[in-house]
């Protein structure tokens, strides 16, 4: 039985006219007649009665006909999706994120995705940056938005995809808050929270090596594993913070965040995906996202010039 003599069985079906039929098929009568001859054979009954007036379903044509034209449409549902996959737009994307990502970056990108490509499937999660470099290297990650350095990792492709300053974090109430700018080396000697190295040790070991340079040994108060723990007890005045300048944006916290002078690092965000052969919805995903974030970086710059 061939998918070609299903179709051509379901357009008589419709028109219940073998001339009309060959027409709309663009296939001579006898060759249409010749398909349903070898249908009707393969099923084993007749489909259509037939005469010089006119052509009718059989009992078991019609029978026929309902259960041929929804497994049609099945299988055309098939070839739809196994071509939607093949092209990177459908699936299942398992992306994990980083608080900053989460709020800068992640939902426009995921949302601006699933409206050019509605069947893929998403499944987000904040997880922290040691975290997901580990489940990016057994698989039960796809994608990862996360803070940068991780280190050496030959087995990834990091990209990124986010820069911005790091400003020194103090209460409303400290002596630098009334001040835009600030040096390292007017908090020497004081408290600080820190970020849990547990969870982000290139971004732990890069803040200890900005106060190193300009040296200054920390005394911390506190750790924490979220960026919005480290604003609170910067509030609560445990300590002060050095802190990407996005982190206290939207914080309603009473604190201020200061500008550094010091040449110091930016803080960075990466797009990071295994180099190991990856599904194509993930190499679509993150195509569109180095597109669409380099653009608004580009359209970023260019209102600053």
């Amino acid at each position: 039985m061939e998918l070609r003599q299903i179709r051509s069985f379901l357009s008589i079906a419709e028109t219940l006219h073998f001339g009309r039929t060959a027409e709309l098929i663009h296939l001579s009568q006898p060759a249409l007649s010749l398909q349903i001859r070898a249908l009707e054979e393969e099923v084993g009954v007749r489909l259509f009665d037939r005469n010089r007036r006119k052509t009718a379903l059989t009992a078991a044509g019609s029978a026929f006909r309902d259960d041929a034209a929804a497994a049609l449409s099945q299988l055309d549902q098939a070839i739809r999706r196994a071509r939607l996959a093949a092209n990177g737009r459908l699936g299942l994307l398992r992306i994990g994120f980083i608080s900053t990502a989460g709020s800068e970056i992640v939902p426009n990108i995921v949302a601006q995705f699933r409206e050019l490509n509605p069947d893929v499937e998403f499944s987000l999660r904040a997880i922290p940056t040691a975290d997901q470099v580990q489940m990016l290297e057994t698989g039960s990650l796809d994608i990862g938005f996360l803070r940068l350095p991780i280190g050496e990792h030959s087995a990834f492709d990091v990209v990124i995809v986010h820069r911005e300053p790091f400003v020194l974090v103090v209460p409303a109430s400290h002596k630098l808050a009334k001040r835009k700018r600030v040096r390292l080396s007017e908090v020497s000697g004081q408290d600080f929270v820190m970020y849990e190295r547990t969870y982000a040790p290139g971004f732990h070991d890069l803040i200890f090596g900005m106060l190193r340079d300009a040296r200054i040994v920390p005394s911390v108060s506190q750790t924490a594993a979220e960026i919005s723990t480290l604003i609170s007890l910067v509030d609560a005045h445990m300590g002060i913070a050095i802190l990407p300048a996005s982190a206290v944006k939207h914080s309603v916290a009473s604190v201020i965040a200061c500008d550094i002078v010091d040449q110091i690092p930016m803080s960075e965000i990466g797009i990071v995906v295994s180099k190991r052969v990856r599904a194509a919805v993930v190499n679509n995903f993150r195509s569109f996202a180095l597109e669409k974030l380099g653009r608004a970086r580009n359209s970023l710059y260019a209102n600053r010039g």
